[in-house]
This record gives structure tokens, sequence and C-alpha cells, in this order.
């Protein structure tokens, strides 16, 4: 059914139907003018705040195997083992003499090998949220191309890489994400999670944006941005990398 038919069809409902009609009010988010060091400019929008809470989401996330502790009143307790404890080698694990402590270690080395891969599905969900949903822009046709060349098939992932490659450090990641950011309303706990949720992933180095693609950034102004309601950015022009 086409766009057309379906409007049409809805207004015939409303037309047609007894029950009240209840409005939801009318929020527009800010937009601004976002210019990255190589000079190319686009145009920031906020984020609706379910968006980025569904970003957010722990769903899925692995449990920490459980540390037998020992009471000194001969009572046992467990309780989760901690993300940032020392994780043995497959060649480590199989010294182990004791087979209860061989498999608890085998089962938290796996662990984390599944947290890892869970906090990096879940920062690319981010990004792709700041990229796909802040940023109303696309890439010119002959960067897409370019793109394109490079195995980036899909409309949306050559955005991500077109926008990923504009942000090679942490810190204009960091400078990207923050200003975005500031254009949802969120709450200040939201916003908090959703910053350290990121800040993770750029301190692990774990490319949930840098590895969409590589570039040289050249030098240009300063990152900067407004509040002019623009129609749309300014894409570049550079040459293919």
């Amino acid at each position: 059914m086409s766009e057309g038919s379906i409007d049409t069809a809805l207004a015939r409902r409303l037309a047609d139907d007894d029950l009240p009609l209840v409005e939801a009010p009318t929020v527009t988010l800010p937009r601004a003018r976002y210019r990255f060091a190589d000079g190319t400019v686009v145009t920031l929008r906020g984020i609706a705040q379910m968006l980025l809470y569904g970003a957010q989401s722990e769903a899925g996330k692995p449990a920490p195997p459980l540390r037998e502790v020992r009471m000194a009143g001969g009572g046992v307790q467990h309780i989760p083992r901690r993300d940032d404890e020392p994780v043995l080698s497959a060649e480590e694990i199989a010294q182990v003499r004791d087979p209860d402590k061989r498999r608890a270690e085998d089962a938290y080395a796996r662990y984390r090998v599944e947290l890892n891969q869970w906090e990096i599905e879940r920062n690319t969900r981010m990004a792709r949220l700041l990229f796909l949903v802040g940023v109303e822009d696309s890439p010119p046709p002959e960067i897409a191309d370019l793109w394109k060349q490079m195995g980036f098939g899909s409309e949306m992932d050559i955005k991500y890489a077109w926008l990923a490659a504009k942000l090679p450090n942490a810190e204009a990641m960091a400078h990207f994400f923050e200003t975005v950011t500031s254009l949802t309303i969120p709450t200040e706990e939201g916003l908090e999670r959703a910053e350290e949720m990121f800040q993770s992933a750029v301190q692990r180095g774990s490319g949930a944006v840098a590895d969409a693609g590589r570039s040289a950034p050249a030098a240009g102004a300063p990152p900067a941005h407004g509040q002019t309601p623009p129609p749309t950015g300014i894409p570049d022009d550079a040459a293919a990398p």
C-alpha cells in the first residue's frame, strides 16, 4: 500500500470513528550545524529520548559467573565475579590442577569474551543512532560511490562509514557525541549512562565508531555549532582516500 493510500485510509477512519481524538503535544528538537576537522559541515538534530534509552538497553548482557566464598562461620556465599579480574589464557587454565578452579577460570574467560562482544554491539548501536538519526545529511554521490567500492552496500552503512571516518581519535568522538546529545532532552541520569557507554568504547579502542572507516583528517576550522535551523548540511567534496 502506498503512502498516499495509507494517509487516505487513516483520514477516512478518523472521519468515521466515534472515539475522541487525542492530539500529542508538539515537540521540536533543536538542530545545529557541525563542522568536522576536515571542513565538512552537516546538520545535527536532537534524538528522541526513547531512542536514546533503547540504545542504552542492557538486554542480552551476559551474567557473570559466581565465585564461591567461604564465610568465617562456616557458611558459603556465591558472589558475581568482577569484570576487571585477570583473565587466564587457555594455556594457563590448562595448568590449573584443581578441576573446580579450572572450570571456574574457563567459565570466566568465556564470560569476558561474551561481555566484550556484547559491549561492542551496544556501543555500535549507540554510534549508529548518533550518525543515522542525529545527522540529517548523507554523503554526496561521489563519496557514496567510493564507499560502495570499498564494500559498503546499504545506504545506512555508507552514511555510517562516511561519518565514522571523520572521527579519528577519542577527542573527536567525544566532542561529536556530546554535541549530538546536547540537542536531545534526556534526563541527567540517561545522559550520564549514554556518555559512560560511549567513553567505554573510546577507552577500549573497540572501534564501535572508528572501525567503520579510516581517513586522515585534513586541517580545518575547529568544530563549531549553532542553533540556526538549516534545510540541509554542506557535505564534503574531498578526493577519494
